[in-house]
């Protein structure tokens, strides 16, 4: 009898290892010729948590709507830090067209509000690296760029506040020997603003941000079409034979 219940309550040990954890389910949204990828879950992709989840507009187009994504120079007030910094990930970027991922442009902006003597600054930084090597002649995989764009001003606004805006483009598929047409993708932002007392100086991504991915067609090589030309012409003479 104890080796059936010991048999039994090891089958139920086993029974229990066997329930997969739980965890996110990779979001894809598809445009007309580029789809996202990416984790929902925050702690695989920490800065949903102050972009948000975007949304899928026209063409290859997502929105952003930041809500609490912000820097305060006033160590006293709710923002706890005159620096904030967040990073969304995508895992994969890739055409449906049989194209390259060509350019991927993020457009941000926001408010801004200077009292006295202070400034205030937002980064961004993009960073890609291609996910498929392609076989390439030219050595390289898996390369990747992470070029950095930059706003800032220390100009008074007063008691008003005043719009500030970042673009920053990057271009896989010039940039990389590779082909790239599945890339990562990553949206770093810093915020910063900073203020000695009694001045104040504050800074928030407050309106939309958007990501616009274009691909290219990849051309098809010259040995490819004159093969497929051969086989069009044989095809046609044994046609013609029969």
């Amino acid at each position: 009898m104890r080796s059936v219940k010991a048999l039994l309550g090891l089958g139920a040990v086993a029974a229990g290892f066997c329930v997969p954890a739980a965890h996110a389910v990779p979001v894809t949204l598809c445009g007309t010729s580029i789809c996202y990828e990416y984790d929902n879950n925050p702690g695989v992709n920490p800065g949903i948590a102050l972009y948000g989840a975007p949304t899928l507009l026209s063409g290859n187009t997502l929105s952003f709507v930041p809500t609490n994504f912000n820097a305060d120079s006033d160590p006293g007030s709710a923002i706890p830090t005159p620096t904030s910094v967040a990073v969304f990930k995508f895992s994969r970027v890739y055409t449906t067209d049989g194209g390259e991922v060509a350019s991927i442009t993020v457009t941000e902006s926001g408010d801004y509000q200077i009292i006295g003597s202070g400034a205030v600054n937002a980064n961004m930084r993009l960073q890609s690296v291609d996910n498929v090597d392609d076989g390439a002649v030219t050595p390289g995989f898996a390369e990747s760029t992470a070029p950095q764009f930059n706003w800032n001003t220390s100009t008074p606004t007063g008691f008003a506040f005043a719009n500030w805006s970042l673009i920053g483009v990057i271009t896989p598929a010039a940039l990389f020997s590779d082909l790239a047409t599945d890339v990562d993708f990553s949206i770093q932002n810093t915020l910063q603003a900073f203020a000695a007392s009694p001045s104040y100086a504050f800074i928030q991504k407050k309106l939309s941000l958007t990501v616009t991915a274009t691909s290219t067609v990849v051309p098809v090589p010259g040995a490819v079409w004159l093969f497929g030309s051969a086989l069009g012409v044989f095809g046609f003479m044994r046609r013609k034979a029969g």
